[in-house]
């Protein structure tokens, strides 16, 4: 993979990340609101917290109560999003890992490049002029 290619998957995973984190922040509002626990302290840990660590917590110990099920297309799409975002992921540092591997260092275009061929000028002491043997 080109570092070009590892730079626009990871940048679309940013914005996948941005999405899933967005759509389960919605979530864990609207339920942690309904069950009357403290709903923008686990909005912010949703934000700033890893997803999946934050939504195993707070699916363990929130309080019970009755579930919304007209908010369950967030959780779903937002869990969806997340995997989609974390398999991209890992795609692209499984990626970078092999073509650093495989990296022979920096090369330089002109290395293999013979000067010589191109540039077959002898100078004829004769006629005190240039001469092309092209």
């Amino acid at each position: 993979m080109g570092v070009a290619v590892l730079v626009i998957f990871l940048t679309f995973a940013m914005l996948l990340s941005l999405a899933s984190k967005t759509l389960l922040a919605i979530w864990i509002y609207k339920d942690a609101e309904q069950r009357g626990m403290n709903a923008i302290l686990w909005c912010l840990l949703m934000i700033f917290v890893s997803v999946f660590i934050i939504l195993v917590i707070y699916l363990i110990i929130r309080r019970k109560g009755e579930v919304m099920k007209k908010n369950l297309g967030l959780l779903i799409s937002g869990l969806g999003v997340a995997v989609v975002n974390t398999i991209i992921v890992v795609v692209c540092v499984v990626g970078l890992i092999f073509s650093i591997a495989n990296d022979n260092g920096m090369h330089n275009m002109m290395d293999s490049y013979n000067y010589y061929d191109d540039y077959n000028y002898d100078y004829d002491y004769d006629t005190d002029s240039w001469n092309d043997d092209l």
